[in-house]
């Protein structure tokens, strides 16, 4: 028979092992945390991938920046990759590739009997279109486009918050015509408004994005761009980030940033201006899309030559030279990985040991005079292919 002190020390037993059970569950929830917020500490102490991206440089302080004639004096890349497209890419109106191209399109818009004229005074370009008794006009600031394939130019205006909006004017000049035509994106028949006979107006996110992808710092003060301290083009610098540690350690402050860059990181990194695969709708995504090809990363991370290997942008590419001197038309790109040396390389299945370009990915046509290699490597029925 149990007495009432047997009952009681069996209540403080029970008592007890709650309590036991408490404290080790205090003590599993406390360790869990130190150990949470020890990685989270650890992690938030680590730099941010994109604050290392060198887009995101574009709109911090100008610190850290050399001149990059200072980049010639060690790395014979420097010397002549101011002949690149990419440095190429943004111009002011005044250049004067950007002024002959202006007075030869003035001759043009004329002999078309458009409603549209180029005025010339005191190295100021004003686009003027006359409609309906009413005169609308912009001034051109800025040459977009390396030439590679196609000149557009670009007026900026301040709206009324102070943030810079930007006139898209309606023609362009064309590498593969060598003359001009409608804007890529613009519709064929003018559109109404102040400024429809003169192209499209950006509001100031849209004009920053154009921007950034054309030049190399683009300082930005209450959505306004400072263009008197813009570096136009993408040079050394956009790339590769501020250099003057590097230049003042002559050499010994390296940046790890495109060596250690995984297969993606890479193709990420040009992606920045020539599009991810993640910023195109999904439904895009496709083989028959021929608008894609503009986009060479998008087509790119398609392909059974990215897929299978360790191939980026740099396999085929090197961006400090110009399309010409890198061959890029050649087949040496190909033969890396298709020349038959090992029983993995894949040989071209209709005996072709030339022509690889041509085939797996050819120049598709857009709406507008230009034309893009495909990067969506491939083998295509004949149809697929576009002259």
């Amino acid at each position: 028979m149990e007495t009432p002190d047997t009952n009681l020390d069996q209540a403080n037993d029970v008592e007890a092992g709650m309590r036991q059970r408490a404290w080790g569950q205090h003590i599993t929830a406390f360790v869990f945390v130190l150990i949470l917020g020890f990685f989270l500490a650890f992690w938030l102490s680590r730099p941010s991938q994109l604050s290392q991206l060198p887009a995101d440089r574009l709109q911090s302080l100008n610190q850290g920046w050399v001149d990059e004639k200072r980049c010639a004096e060690c790395h014979e890349q420097a010397e002549t990759f101011w002949e690149t497209g990419h440095a190429r890419t943004l111009l002011p109106v005044t250049d004067a590739d950007s002024l002959n191209l202006l007075k030869q399109m003035n001759s043009f818009l004329e002999s078309q009997g458009t409603p549209t004229s180029l005025h010339f005074d005191d190295e100021t370009v004003l686009a003027v279109h006359e409609r309906d008794g009413s005169t609308s006009q912009i001034r051109l600031d800025w040459c977009f486009g390396s030439g590679e394939h196609a000149r557009t130019w670009v007026g900026t205006l301040t709206d009324s918050n102070g943030a810079t909006d930007e006139v898209e004017f309606r023609w362009s000049w064309y590498h593969d015509i060598d003359g001009f035509d409608i804007t890529p994106g613009q519709q064929k028949q003018a559109g109404s408004g102040y400024f429809g006979g003169l192209g499209l107006l950006f509001d100031a996110p849209k004009a920053r994005k154009c921007f950034a992808c054309h030049s190399s710092y683009l300082p930005v003060e209450s959505g306004k761009i400072q263009t008197s301290k813009l570096h136009a083009g993408v040079t050394c610098q956009r790339c590769h980030g501020p250099r003057q540690a590097h230049v003042e350690s002559e050499g010994e402050v390296t940046d790890p940033f495109w060596k250690n860059a995984t297969q993606l990181e890479s193709i990420h990194r040009c992606a920045e201006c020539h599009r991810r695969a993640e910023e195109q709708p999904e439904a895009d995504v496709h083989k028959d899309n021929d608008n894609i090809a503009r986009f060479q990363p998008v087509g790119l991370v398609q392909s059974p030559c990215f897929q299978g290997s360790q191939m980026t942008c740099l396999t085929c590419h090197d961006p400090h030279l110009t399309l010409k001197a890198q061959d890029s038309l050649g087949i040496w790109q190909c033969t890396q990985c298709h020349d038959g040396t090992e029983s993995k390389h894949v040989l071209c299945s209709a005996g072709h040991e030339t022509g690889c370009i041509d085939c797996h990915m050819p120049k598709v046509k857009m709406d507008s005079p230009l034309k893009f290699t495909d990067h969506w490597i491939r083998i295509r029925k004949e149809s697929e292919s576009s002259p």
